[in-house]
């Protein structure tokens, strides 16, 4: 469970309602069904115009699985994984065969498993160049998704303003009545609530969403750049010292794993 998102959900409410429970004493006033037909109806209509229906019903996954779930990447258990492998492959193939169905990361044991494309005479850069198209594939598509929500996010406000632009209408068609002095306040009350509407769901939600996933796949995409990095260097057969090193080089210095020191010949080959 993602803590840190689902707190900041809950604090927004909190913030929100504490707002609404101390700017008025009537809560009614914020509960208008035309106003919530509006922006949410308009913005899912537009929605639909820019992008298939079965993609934006596929956000409520993405919302689950990346904002609620566990969210931020493990460098230094890849890591981990990384110089297992390499201390694997420098003994002899079927240790390194019987290591890879123990990685737990999935895009490491589909990268490990493309090292056996070496038999076939494909080189090291053709794997390299394999695996980076991946990474990038990869990359590109949590983005794509993050572009949902921040194209989305354009819409909330634009229809409570279309919402609040209809009600002012409405008012001043209204001003030529006798008893149109005591309707101007309330009317005016009820035109805006679509404009908060609006407002609340593009910054509270829409927005907050596409910029943690932007950040969840900037994260992802260091953590496959690791990986792409140790797979070449253990195709290469270096020593794992040094994959735990250059692999290492990708986090700063206070998130970098510490070696074990349990590589006492980090040039040693590996076993006949």
């Amino acid at each position: 469970m993602n803590i840190s998102t689902l707190f900041g959900f809950i604090a927004s409410l909190g913030v929100f309602g504490f707002a609404l429970f101390h700017s008025s004493n009537n809560f009614s006033l914020f509960l208008d069904k035309t106003a919530i037909l509006i922006v949410l109806g308009g913005t899912l209509a537009a929605s639909c115009v820019c992008f298939s229906l079965p993609r934006i019903l596929g956000l409520v996954g993405v919302f689950i699985q990346r904002m609620l779930g566990t969210s931020k990447k493990n460098y230094t258990r890849i890591i981990e994984e990384v110089v297992a492998l390499s201390d694997a492959h420098r003994k002899d193939r079927n240790t390194f065969e019987n290591a890879i169905p123990r990685v737990k990361n999935p895009f490491l044991k589909d990268a490990a498993e493309v090292l056996f494309w070496l038999d076939a005479e494909v080189s090291i850069e053709e794997l390299r160049s394999l695996l980076e198209t991946r990474a990038e594939t990869h990359y590109e598509r949590y983005l794509n998704e993050a572009e949902i929500f921040r194209v989305m996010s354009r819409f909330p406000p634009a229809f409570g303003l279309l919402g609040t632009t209809l009600g002012m209408i409405g008012l001043l068609q209204s001003l030529g009545r006798a008893d149109s002095s005591g309707l101007i306040g309330p009317s005016m009350s009820i035109a805006l609530v679509a404009t908060l509407y609006g407002i609340v769901l593009s910054n509270f939600l829409f927005v907050p969403i596409a910029e943690n996933l932007v950040q969840q796949s900037r994260e992802d995409l260091v953590a496959r750049r690791i990986v792409v990095e140790g797979i070449m260097l253990i195709a290469a057969d270096k020593p794992s010292q040094f994959v735990e090193a250059k692999v290492n080089s990708f986090l700063l210095p206070s998130e970098r794993r510490k070696s074990a020191g349990r590589r006492a010949n980090p040039g040693a080959r590996k076993a006949a």
